[in-house]
Parts: C-alpha cells; sequence; structure tokens
C-alpha cells in the first residue's frame, strides 16, 4: 500500500516516523523549526531554525490532487496512492494588505531582520507567543514596540499566570502593550486602532493563522482554510484522505502547535495503515522566551526559571531528533 504525505513539517515526519515506506513530499529543502523564528530575527543566524531533510524526503512542489483518481500532481510528475496524508502547515491571512510584514517563513525572518536596521518604532500585531516573544526580542535590539492584541490579555489560550507574566515582563522592557484593542485597518506608516493611530515604520503581523489556500482550491470542506476531518482524522469529504497538523481541524476544534502536528501525524497514519484510534491531543508545555526569562505552562502549571528553560531546550532537541530519525 503506497501512502503519500503531502507536506514535511512536524505531522509530516511524525507520520514518516510510523510507516518508513511513506513518501513524504516538500518543496523545501529543510525542515523549518517555526518557534524558532524569533531567534532568526534576533541573531541573524538562519541555520538555527533550518535542519536539513534526509534523503526520505522527496523535493517537489504539489501543484494539485486528483482525489478521484488518487493522484498528486507535482512539478516533477505524478504519483498514485493508496491513502493520502495532507500536512501542509498554515498560512497567515493578511487582511492588512503589503503594509504588513508576515512572519511564517524563514526568508520572512531574514526580510524582518533587514528592515529593523532602518525602523525605529515596530508594531506588532497579535499578543500570541509569537507575538510575545517577537516584542521582546525587537525591544531589546533598541526599537521602540508596541504590542497590540484584541483579547483583555497576553497568551490567551494560556493560564493567566503566563499572561500576567509577559505582560509584566515586556512593560519592565518598555513595550507599549495596548489590551482590549481592535486593528480597524493599515495605512503606509500607520496602524488604525478603535483606540486611536499607532505610527509605525515597521508592522508585523503575529496573528491570523490559518489552514493553506489549497486546501480551498482543492475544493476540501474547511473550517478557515483548515480541512476538516472526523475524530480519526480521515478527511470528511474523502475516505481514503486523512488531514495532521495545523491544516486541519475538527467540527469543534484543533490547536496548532508543533506537539498537536506531531500527535496527529502519529495519529493519521496509524489510521491511513488501518487502525481505528481516535485522535486525542495533549499540549504538554508552551514555554516562551522574553528577554533573557523562560516561562510558560508545564503539565497545566506555570512555571519559569530553569525547569522552564529546560522544558523549552528539549522540545528543540525532541524536534532535531525527530528530523535526524528519518
Amino acid at each position: 500500500m503506497r501512502v503519500l504525505v503531502l507536506g514535511g513539517g512536524f505531522a509530516g515526519l511524525s507520520s514518516l516516523a510510523e510507516n518508513r515506506e511513506a513518501i513524504v513530499l516538500d518543496s523545501k529543502e529543510y525542515f523549518l523549526l517555526t518557534h524558532r523564528l524569533a531567534d532568526v530575527i534576533e541573531t541573524g543566524n538562519p541555520s538555527i531554525a533550518a535542519v536539513p531533510y534526509s534523503s526520505k524526503v522527496l523535493r517537489t512542489k504539489v501543484l494539485k490532487v486528483n482525489f478521484k483518481e488518487k493522484v498528486v500532481v507535482t512539478d516533477k510528475g505524478s504519483l498514485s496512492y493508496d491513502k493520502l496524508i495532507i500536512s501542509m502547515g498554515y498560512e497567515q491571512d493578511l487582511r492588512f494588505g503589503k503594509s504588513v510584514q508576515k512572519l511564517e517563513t524563514l526568508e520572512d525572518a531574514i526580510s524582518i531582520r533587514a528592515k529593523l536596521t532602518k525602523a525605529k518604532r515596530v508594531a506588532i500585531l497579535g499578543g500570541g507567543t509569537l507575538g510575545v516573544e517577537l516584542a521582546g526580542v525587537i525591544q531589546e535590539m533598541g526599537k521602540k514596540v508596541t504590542l497590540v492584541e484584541y483579547q483583555n490579555r497576553l497568551l490567551s489560550f494560556m493560564s493567566k499566570e503566563s499572561s500576567d507574566f509577559a505582560f509584566s515582563k515586556l512593560r519592565g522592557m518598555g513595550v507599549e502593550v495596548m489590551l482590549g484593542t481592535k486593528v480597524e485597518g493599515v495605512e503606509e506608516g500607520k496602524v488604525i486602532t478603535n483606540r486611536g493611530e499607532i505610527g509605525a515604520d515597521l508592522i508585523i503581523a503575529a496573528a491570523g493563522f490559518r489552514g493553506p489556500k489549497i486546501i480551498e482550491e482543492w475544493g476540501l470542506t474547511n473550517k478557515n482554510g483548515r480541512m476538516l476531518v472526523d475524530d480519526y482524522l480521515r478527511s470528511i469529504d474523502f475516505d481514503d484522505v486523512y488531514g495532521a497538523g495545523d491544516c486541519m481541524t475538527t467540527k469543534s476544534f484543533v490547536p496548532m502547535s508543533a506537539q498537536v502536528a506531531v500527535q496527529s501525524g502519529r495519529t493519521a497514519m496509524l489510521n491511513a495503515m488501518g487502525r481505528e484510534e481516535k485522535f486525542q491531543y495533549r499540549q504538554m508545555a508552551v514555554i516562551l522566551r522574553v528577554g533573557r526569562e523562560y516561562f510558560g505552562d508545564f503539565m497545566g502549571k506555570f512555571v519559569k526559571g530553569s525547569l522552564a528553560e529546560l522544558a523549552k531546550r528539549y522540545g528543540i532537541y525532541r524536534a532535531i531528533k525527530l528530523v535526524e530519525s528519518v
């Protein structure tokens, strides 16, 4: 039985680890540690977020899928499949146009670092993990940072202790944190909100994550670009197609995270091979770094300092080992 996996990120490689005979397709030559993009901006070293793929990953761009004929068309030819796992990650929804800089790829991080050489005032839209870490990094680079968040607290999906710690830490560094603030528009050099205008030389989107547009283009039923799957990660449109990682969700909700992607990649492959295992994710740890301080939620409890740093470094180590293992 031939299983094709579209996308070699956390979910794709986790799928491959369960079935070494599967074929993984990815247009990049490296595995991207997305949670290290802020570190690339800080250091200017792209290699800390890019781990070269092994020969098990076929470097090719997927153009379309013929679900009826069970064929994937790429820029290097066509491949048939018996089962298909779609794990193509996420995209940012840049509804405010080209005045906003996205941050989803290695090239984006390098571009932002270059633009920071000229920018003095930076606005970051979104107070999730990416926005919080980014605000700390850029403030330490000597810029004036304004962090805009629609919710009434930062890190709204994490514990209140983590939220309060992030707010206090950023404010102590000099970051202007605007909570409960809705972005109504963006123009060259300014962000328009329900609380007035914010002047900025560089505006960075750290929110608006959705499934890749190709999911909609292929006609798959989706929520915000994320393909809808059942409890077994099977597409609700095709019995021989599965979804894993950030590009999929159930009728309830599945969070976007590396840990969830790894877990869903494993389950999708096992079920594609004949098992009937319901997908149940578990968010073990969400750790951030602001300044030199590590903190976050570990096993449901707020942690900071050396334990948080250890958990963060272990997560990076596990990600690298996942790439090397396949």
